[in-house]
């Protein structure tokens, strides 16, 4: 595990840390076996399913909410192969409550591949940046999906950091 200049870098997006989740869509609108919570749950088999695009909204997203401030250094995202998705822009907010405060996070350029494999996209900061901001929640939106309906499955989707 790789550490920065504040320490060992933690999972911070675990359930038990007190993150939430939410998705633009749920398959068949079944939370408890397709629910964005499932794909920060490392102790399930079950995943986030979107359910298939409709043509006048093709975007997808996923946000990431923190019990407590953090500073993200990677994310690392387990889709099914067939189902990845695809051109992602990812925001970030930086005040718990705060509705209309996403901003995109400029040094996290997340590009996936259509693969089962787990896959890390760093957060690109010089040596000066390590003091940036906290965020209080991540959102990832995908402009669209390798599957021919749209459909999104995530396994695993866990931000490596640092707590503020």
């Amino acid at each position: 595990m790789s550490t920065d200049g504040h320490g060992k870098l933690i999972n911070l997006s675990c359930i038990t840390k007190g993150a939430s989740a939410k998705a633009s869509s749920v398959w068949k609108h079944d939370a408890r076996k397709f629910g964005p919570l499932n794909a920060l749950d490392s102790q399930t088999d079950e995943a986030w399913k979107s359910a298939p695009s409709e043509d006048n909204d093709p975007l997808a997203y996923y946000e990431v909410h923190f019990q407590q401030s953090v500073c993200p250094r990677e994310i690392r995202v387990q889709f099914q192969g067939g189902f990845v998705g695809m051109d992602c822009v990812v925001y970030q907010k930086r005040q718990k409550d705060d509705d209309n405060g996403w901003e995109e996070f400029e040094e996290l350029f997340v590009d996936p591949i259509d693969s089962n494999e787990v896959q890390t996209f760093p957060v690109e900061m010089d040596a000066d940046e390590q003091n940036n901001e906290a965020i209080s929640a991540l959102r990832i939106e995908f402009g669209r999906s390798t599957d021919f309906y749209g459909r999104i499955v995530v396994y695993s989707l866990e931000v490596w950091g640092v707590e503020r």
